[in-house]
């Protein structure tokens, strides 16, 4: 019974190291891995400032208080 949990767990592994080996030469050969430097300044504006935190949550605003539990476990 472990020799075929064993050999279950190896053939899963090889299968698993197979696809990652085959998706690297996908994306090596499709040119995923050219001009890296572009991808990373294309999710940033001209704009964004270095160094400080401009993204926000749509709920979050400074004016409104932190909801806190009450006894009954619900929200208020």
């Amino acid at each position: 019974m472990n020799s075929i949990i064993y050999i279950l767990l190896a053939a899963g592994l090889v299968f698993f190291g197979g696809s990652t080996l085959a998706a690297f030469y996908w994306a090596a050969k499709t040119g995923q891995f050219r001009n890296l430097e572009d991808g990373s300044r294309s999710i940033f504006d001209g704009d964004e400032p270095v160094g400080a935190a401009t993204d926000s949550f749509a709920d979050k605003r400074p004016d409104r208080p932190l909801r806190r539990a009450v006894s009954g476990g619900s929200l208020t």
